[in-house]
């Protein structure tokens, strides 16, 4: 499969935006989880470890070129695990996340489900050239 497919496009891109949002996680931990409204950065080096798992078993995928439809449907349903998350954790601690920190769940949280949608609509590709 082509690296110009629509479906490898958007995992790259995935794998990317994880890997570069786990370095910012670690180099950034203490002031976002003051930005969460945090006790201490613990969560924050939790899930830049996850993202950093994430992004490397992610870029093994796209590297090997060979694409397993479940394994497609998986990161498109953590991606959007990860946006409902998001809008849950907002919902129930509204009130102690700052203003910044409510702006970068939203933008992170766009990236996020532009990514599933961009994987939803390569994966749709990939099984019609199937």
């Amino acid at each position: 499969m082509s690296k110009e497919h629509p479906l490898i496009r958007a995992l790259w891109m995935n794998a990317v935006f994880s890997g570069v949002s786990a370095l910012c996680l670690f180099a950034a931990a203490s002031w976002l989880a003051a930005q969460l409204g945090l006790a201490d950065a613990t969560p924050v080096y939790i899930v830049a470890a996850i993202l950093t798992v994430f992004a490397i078993q992610l870029s093994a995928i796209v590297r090997s070129r060979k694409i397993r439809i479940h394994e497609v449907a998986g990161i498109i349903g953590g991606d959007l695990a990860w946006v409902v998350a998001s809008i849950v954790l907002v919902a129930l601690y509204y009130e102690s996340i700052t203003t910044t920190g409510l702006m970068l769940i939203d933008v992170v949280s766009i990236a996020v489900l532009t990514f599933a949608v961009l994987q939803i609509r390569g994966l749709r590709v990939y099984r019609r050239e199937a």
